[in-house]
């Protein structure tokens, strides 16, 4: 006896058994309940995932002899015609392998003729964006105005190839991808139905595999059903399938949160040397670390990540030994892992560079957990508030020049950029100009934010230099050759942004008077320096390590070095 796939055997022959697409079913059957079937219409999205198996039930349910009506009896003659692919009423053509003028003027000669027997002649083109533009012009008329005993049914993966002279004449269907927990649930009762023995968590491996594709899941199936007379396991899938599996991710990312390179090197010859794909481990790896980032997110795992639950408890526990920032860096080098090896490079020297890279890491931070963080920077190094966070500038200046003030000679100046103030306070920095550097130390960390939010806003800051302070407003001084760069930051929305992030990056609410001054544009800095008074750059990460997690965190390099 012929074996009949299970794709094919399994394939829904009514409406409701359609998987995942009730907002295209639905409205097709109350059109034919109200007899307000369209002349033509267009179903397109992924392969696999009903088209044509819907275009089939609503051929049958036309032409079915106790129809028109939603739901044919798959009994008739005409539905078991249409079932078996040899009803002369349903013409299925496809559009790959019948894409001439030619064969459009046989259809176009064909349709005046009446059906066979049914109640009308459906045509159901094939992947039908293949056509040529002359083929597409040739149907335009008959799609328009085609005879009353004429359906066409169009299906396609790429509608945008279709002229907006066909779209226009359609009723357009897109279908969606089947939901990974669907196709796993439609799986679980195929197999009961065919009696086989499959460990449950494979109906759920095998439907993420599948992309949405119900085709593609049932094809999946049939497969690994036939690697063992046994019962069908998870490692048995992966291994047919040629897949990585979930045990080998976690040890990857194990490698990589661990920062063990040697290991990492080794994990990669393994995968190699079993026949795995670089482009598919990169794909599968790069999935994993999407499902961590998806944890560190916050959003609730169950839904958006279809793995088991044990699966997705281990997911939590790596997730907490990586930060936003190294979560986003591997992403990125994976991404770029995969790009290198579209571009035909050796496939072992770009995983075993990537996966060096990855575990050779610094640990990174996100510009948004940096900035988050600028606020606990206006302490002292004993914990004392530099300035109360309700206190404006103008109270607090007021307060450090009353007669009985004094600060603490021990107390250093609090630290509001990323390098450390070298200096400490004397007693006779209770001045307006102890908070006058304040401002100044953090103008290069106001300039860095906003770089993030518009890079020109940023450099035109940089050119600004803040000259003093009256009340609550800090007055920045831009050379007179400057004016354009004044106005763009004099802009509202411009100005408004920039209170803001140096409110933050201070603790006090401040405004800011952008003025132009009689200070002359800085000359460039002289290529020769004098080494005397210059650090060199490693004396310089030594004495200021932030410098160097700034540099790994934006990807810079020191030019030179230079005293101020």
């Amino acid at each position: 006896m012929t074996y009949l796939p299970l794709a094919r055997k399994y394939r829904p022959q009514e409406f409701d058994e359609v998987i995942g697409q009730e907002h295209i079913t639905t409205i097709l059957k109350n059109a034919i309940s109200m007899k307000r079937v369209h002349h033509a219409y267009l179903f397109t999205g992924p392969r696999g995932i009903g088209k044509t198996s819907t275009a089939r039930i609503l051929s049958k349910a036309l032409n079915c002899e106790k129809g028109p009506a939603p739901k044919p009896c798959n009994r008739c003659v005409f539905c078991q015609e249409i079932i078996k692919g040899n009803s002369l009423d349903v013409i299925e053509i496809d559009g790959a392998s019948n894409r001439g003028i030619d064969e459009i003027r046989n259809l176009r000669e064909t349709v005046k003729f009446a059906p066979s027997r049914g109640l009308h002649k459906i045509y159901i083109i094939d992947e039908v964006h293949m056509l040529t533009t002359e083929a597409f012009n040739a149907l335009l008329k008959t799609l328009e105005e085609p005879p009353l005993h004429v359906k066409f049914i169009f299906a396609t993966t790429e509608p945008h190839k279709l002229p907006a002279t066909i779209l226009s004449r359609c009723q357009r269907f897109d279908f969606r991808r089947i939901p990974t927990r669907e196709i796993a649930a439609k799986l679980r009762e195929v197999a009961k139905e065919e009696k086989l023995n499959v460990e449950d968590d494979v109906f759920l491996h095998i439907a993420r595999v599948s992309d949405g594709s119900m085709r593609d899941a049932e094809s999946i199936l049939d497969q690994v059903s036939s690697f063992s007379k046994e019962k069908v396991k998870l490692k048995d899938v992966v291994e047919s399938l040629g897949m990585i599996g979930e045990e080998l991710l976690f040890q990857c990312a194990d490698l990589i949160i661990s920062r063990d390179a040697k290991g990492a090197l080794y994990f990669i010859d393994g995968i190699l040397n079993s026949g795995k794909g670089a482009k598919q481990f990169l794909s599968e790896i790069l999935e994993h670390f999407r499902n961590i980032m998806i944890v560190k997110s916050g959003a609730t795992p169950e839904e958006l990540i279809d793995l088991s639950s044990d699966a997705i408890a281990q997911i939590k526990k790596q997730a907490q030994g990586l930060s936003r920032g190294d979560i986003f860096y591997i992403i990125n080098v994976i991404s770029n892992g995969m790009k290198m090896i579209k571009q035909l490079l050796p496939e072992r020297i770009v995983l075993e560079l990537s996966m060096i890279k990855l575990a050779s890491r610094d640990s990174i931070s996100s510009i948004e957990e940096i900035l988050s963080k600028l606020p606990e920077v206006n302490k002292t190094s004993h914990g004392t508030e530099v300035n109360p966070k309700h206190e404006d500038l103008q109270q607090v200046i007021a307060k450090k020049m009353q007669p009985g003030y004094h600060h603490n000679p021990d107390t250093k100046l609090a630290q509001v950029s990323p390098l450390k103030a070298q200096k400490t306070v004397s007693h006779e920095s209770a001045k307006p100009s102890t908070d006058m550097t304040r401002v100044k130390n953090a103008w290069p960390i106001l300039v860095k934010a906003m770089a993030v939010k518009k890079m020109s806003i940023s450099s035109y800051l940089s050119e600004g230099e803040p000259e003093s302070i009256k009340a609550d407003t800090i007055f920045v001084g831009f050379p007179k050759e400057l004016n354009f760069h004044r106005e763009v930051l004099d802009e509202k929305h411009n100005k408004t942004s920039i209170e803001a992030a140096l409110s933050q990056i201070l603790d006090v609410s401040v405004k800011l008077q952008f003025v132009l001054t009689d200070r002359k544009l800085e000359e460039p800095v002289p290529a020769t320096v004098d080494m005397q008074e210059t650090l060199t750059k490693e004396e310089l990460k030594k004495k200021e390590p932030l410098i160097d997690t700034a540099l790994n965190i934006f990807g810079g390099k020191i030019m030179r070095t230079r005293s101020t």
